[in-house]
């Protein structure tokens, strides 16, 4: 039996849920749609009380991630 190995960084989202991200925003970016660079983002912060729940998490690409910036 292989278990995952949780790091101890708070932000590490677990392959389940990373997963079924992909899964859900279908490998593209939910801002512009591109392949390209793909990110997971997480919508409120674990800084600010996000959690690492599918439901926090989408997928956008490098450039729409870093236009995002820190909320």
């Amino acid at each position: 039996i292989r278990y995952e190995v949780k790091p101890s960084n708070k932000r590490y989202i677990p392959k389940s849920v990373r997963q079924r991200v992909l899964n859900r925003d279908r490998y593209r970016c939910v801002k512009c749609s591109s392949q390209k660079d793909l990110q997971f983002d997480h919508n409120v912060a674990v800084a600010n009380g996000g959690s690492n729940e599918e439901d926090n998490v989408q997928l956008l690409c490098k450039r729409c991630n870093l236009r995002k910036g820190v909320s």
